[in-house]
């Protein structure tokens, strides 16, 4: 093959990347929701009182506006980070520098998340646990967001360079 061919072999079109980023940004976040599906378990359980029927109630309707909350942000995250770099950034050196961009991805999904700990002004009637109660769904949802949104565009871009 001459240098030309070889170019060409390690391109990948910018549409196909757009729909490796639509797939890996899907996979994060169905990835994101089992994980936090105890979380929304939990909520269900304390606020339906012990009982049953308000139970499946509140865990439906739980699930399905955290489902709708969380789609919509990661859809900005999608939008706003994922697709200006994915359309950018060449998918060889993301397959080359893979350790680093996931390291990289979830280093910035904790800066995010540990900038969001402005709600607790005054500190004095809040208990340790309840501080981070809050925000234990969300770190859970933008880590994991990141990190399988990260491996599966890098995991795909690589079968597609590697044939």
């Amino acid at each position: 093959m001459n240098t030309v061919e070889v170019a060409a072999a390690n391109t990948i079109s910018l549409r196909r990347r757009f729909g490796y980023a639509a797939v890996s940004g899907l996979s994060g976040w169905l990835a994101a929701q089992l994980l936090c599906l105890p979380f929304n378990l939990i909520i269900a359980v304390r606020n339906s009182d012990g009982q049953a029927r308000l139970f499946v109630q509140t865990l439906g309707y739980g699930l399905l506006a955290w489902a709708g909350w969380t789609f919509w942000l990661a859809l900005v995250a999608w939008t706003l980070v994922v697709l200006p770099l994915v359309l950018t950034i060449r998918p060889c050196l993301l397959v080359r520098l893979r350790g680093r961009i996931l390291v990289v991805s979830l280093l910035v999904a904790a800066a995010v998340i540990g900038s969001q700990w402005h709600g607790f002004r005054d500190l004095a009637g809040v208990s340790i646990w309840q501080r981070y109660a809050v925000m234990m769904p969300y770190s859970c949802f933008g880590l994991t967001f990141a990190a399988v949104t990260a491996a599966t565009y890098i995991q795909r871009c690589k079968r597609r360079l590697d044939t």
